[in-house]
């Protein structure tokens, strides 16, 4: 795909997608930003500024509504799709499946109507639609799908956890996708890969104006490192899953676009295993001009388990990704913060 092509970006606004804009725009490309409303795009005019025309803001309203993005997608030669619900906050499971699942094909059947030129789309799905949590060491791939989460919504229903729902949204939802594209073949002319990311961690660059108002993984990484909060779990043992930069995730949507294997695949994007204690025993390497301990934090902690490993044979054959350290992104983080007043 030509650096001189127009990018259509949903969830423009988000932590994953305001990098993604940023990282198309220094490469060259054009980019659609789709935003619920123009209000949100005003914040990424002031941010791109200098980008000037090449960045175009446009409000798509609701994401489950038909023919939302049915104006967005023409004349536009390739999509990345983030916009999706992040919360694990729903008391009906449908509160998070529904627009999940509908914010996906919705955009599919606009580009299948209206989008004559888009050849590629790269969707942002999850390592929750492959596995969430783990009970012994298992290593995962994108042959695997978190079924058993669909089907304790399903079974469950209002009584399913908070995670449970979230991770049935993403499962339901990139399964949605991948079907539309089966099913509509004959008819389409772009093809279909997704990026499946595990916690996302980086600086941030989208509108947040104070820590109160950070959300998902964001959130808890705030809460872990600086307030030694780990919303109740032990911190040598869990979340156990894998984890990874946001600008990393970000490169790997646009490398997606641009490498033509890469059309018809699932791909991990994945920097590792952790729990929060790596996280707390890397920002305890740092200078203390970055990083001071909670009074809490006397030193390193033991790691007791890392359960479950993401197979990321995709991500390094495919899209030849080299991926931050944990070092990295820790410290970059807590620079950022402190930039913003929030730490020490």
């Amino acid at each position: 795909m030509d650096s001189s092509s127009v990018i259509l970006v949903s969830g423009a606004n988000g932590f994953l997608g305001t990098w993604i804009v940023r990282q198309l725009l220094e490469e060259g490309y054009s980019v659609r930003a789709a935003v619920r409303t123009m209000e949100r795009g005003a914040y990424l005019k002031e941010l791109f500024k200098s980008h000037g025309e090449r960045l175009e803001i446009v409000a798509v309203g609701d994401l489950t509504e038909v023919n939302a993005f049915s104006d967005a997608v023409k004349d536009v030669y390739g999509i990345i799709h983030t916009a999706s619900p992040v919360t694990i906050v729903a008391d009906d499971p449908e509160e998070l499946i529904r627009p999940a699942v509908k914010g996906v094909t919705g955009i599919l059947e606009s580009a299948r109507d209206h989008g004559t030129r888009v050849r590629r789309i790269v969707i942002t799905s999850s390592c929750a639609a492959v596995l969430d949590t783990a009970y012994q060491a298992v290593t995962v791939s994108e042959d695997n799908w978190n079924d058993q989460r669909v089907k304790e919504c399903q079974i469950l229903g209002h009584q399913a956890t908070g995670l449970s729902k979230y991770s049935a949204s993403k499962t339901l939802s990139e399964q949605a996708a991948w079907k539309f594209v089966e099913v509509n073949q004959e008819r389409i002319l772009w093809d279909l890969t997704t990026i499946v990311p595990p916690y996302i961690f980086g600086p941030i660059i989208h509108d947040v104006k104070t820590p109160d108002s950070l959300k998902s993984s964001s959130q808890l990484f705030y809460n872990a490192v600086v307030h030694n909060d780990f919303a109740g779990v032990p911190p040598d043992k869990e979340p156990s899953h894998g984890w990874v930069d946001v600008r990393d995730v970000a490169g790997a949507h646009i490398r997606a676009l641009e490498t033509p294997s890469a059309g018809g695949h699932r791909i991990i994007v994945s920097g590792g295993s952790w729990v929060w204690q790596d996280f707390i025993n890397t920002a305890l390497t740092l200078p203390r001009s970055i990083y001071i301990p909670h009074p809490a934090v006397t030193g390193p902690g033991e790691v007791k388990e890392r359960l479950i490993t993401f197979c990321t044979e995709k991500q390094a054959r495919i899209l030849n990704l080299k991926l931050r350290s944990m070092e990295e992104t820790v410290r970059d983080i807590l620079v950022d913060y402190a930039k913003r007043g929030w730490y020490p």
